[in-house]
Formats: C-alpha cells, sequence, structure tokens
C-alpha cells in the first residue's frame, strides 16, 4: 500500500459525496420545474486486488447518478386551462417549428400557453404536435374517418395543435342514461306519483 493509494481513496469519498451534493442541490434548485424528475445517486465501491494478512490496497468510491425519468411525477393543479398531464407512460411531442419541418422533441412537461396565433407553445418555445381530428371528432385512421386516413401512429402526420382553430356549438343535455344494479328483494317505493312533475 502507498501513501497515494490511501489518499487517493479518501479523496474519492469525498469526490463522491460531493456529486450527491450536487445531485441534491439540483433536486432543490428544481422543486418547481415542470416535468422535473429527481436524480438519485448510488455509490459504487471500487475493488483492488485481495487484502493480505500483512497488506491492504484501497479501493475508494465511484458515484453514479441516476436521473428517475420513467418514474410517475405528481399530477397536480394549475390556474392555466391548457396545461395537461400524462397519467402512466407516454410522451408529448413537440417540434421546434410551427410547421411542423423543425425537430421532433419528446417531452413530459405538460405546461403549454397559447402564443399571438393561437399555437401551443411550452416554456422552451416548442410547439405542442397533435392528429387533426376530421369533423366527427375522429383521429386519422379511425373507422368512420373519410376526410384523413392516415394512420395515428406515423408521427409525420402531426400539425401544430392551434386552439383558436378549435371550433364547435355548445349543445345542452336532452338524454341521459344510466346503468346500475339493484336488489331484486328490495321493496318496491309506491310514493312515486308525487315525482312526476319534477
Amino acid at each position: 500500500m502507498s501513501l497515494f493509494g490511501s489518499l487517493f481513496s479518501g479523496v474519492s469519498g469525498m469526490a463522491a459525496q460531493s456529486t450527491a451534493m450536487g445531485v441534491i442541490s439540483d433536486n432543490i434548485s428544481n422543486v418547481n420545474t415542470v416535468g422535473y424528475k429527481g436524480t438519485s445517486t448510488r455509490f459504487s465501491t471500487l475493488v483492488t486486488g485481495q487484502a493480505t494478512a500483512s497488506s491492504y490496497s484501497p479501493g475508494g468510491v465511484r458515484p453514479s447518478p441516476f436521473k428517475e425519468v420513467s418514474r410517475q411525477g405528481l399530477v397536480q393543479a394549475s390556474q392555466s386551462a391548457t396545461d395537461i398531464a400524462i397519467a402512466g407512460a407516454g410522451l408529448f411531442v413537440v417540434n421546434s417549428q410551427a410547421d411542423g419541418t423543425g425537430d421532433v422533441l419528446y417531452t413530459r412537461a405538460g405546461s403549454f400557453h397559447e402564443d399571438n396565433l393561437g399555437q401551443l407553445i411550452n416554456t422552451a418555445g416548442f410547439y405542442l404536435q397533435g392528429w387533426p381530428l376530421d369533423n366527427n371528432g375522429l383521429l386519422p385512421g379511425e373507422p368512420g374517418n373519410t376526410t384523413n386516413t392516415t394512420s395515428s401512429s406515423d408521427i409525420s402526420s402531426l400539425e401544430s395543435v392551434n386552439v383558436r382553430a378549435i371550433n364547435g356549438v355548445a349543445a345542452s343535455t336532452t338524454t341521459v342514461a344510466i346503468g346500475a344494479n339493484l336488489k331484486a328483494g328490495e321493496a318496491t317505493f309506491t310514493g312515486a306519483q308525487g315525482l312526476s312533475s319534477l
């Protein structure tokens, strides 16, 4: 064992702890960053030659930061009507250009706002992409969609989402259907005559 080996082992431990502190600092500084996934640090020991009864070779430790990008984040309420979230697997498709000719990128951050043309963009300036619906609200390739027969699995058919282009007339609900299971042995309610005027 040399003096250098013993010093290196101690220095590697301090460097590993420094990395872990940096990871913690990054997690704290991004606590309000939309879509940010935490990072954790795992340590792996550096194993050297076999120690004997009269000698020992210190190894040290190496940090391994682990980004938890696949972990489900918290879905939180927002004051913005254009913020969206994904629960479970999946990613938002965004594009660097409004016309869809730029780089296609993927994100879990669902904080979008409307630009001056009505298109939804995120905080990095990328445009949210989506498949255009037909007049009946059907996706491309869905049975009954005669205006766009492209498969919805083809990302080349995506377009920038424009909330000003969304149109439709709201209609009041006229009928309601209820599916329920009732106990067969339950007594019949006989006071229904007075409810007919409701």
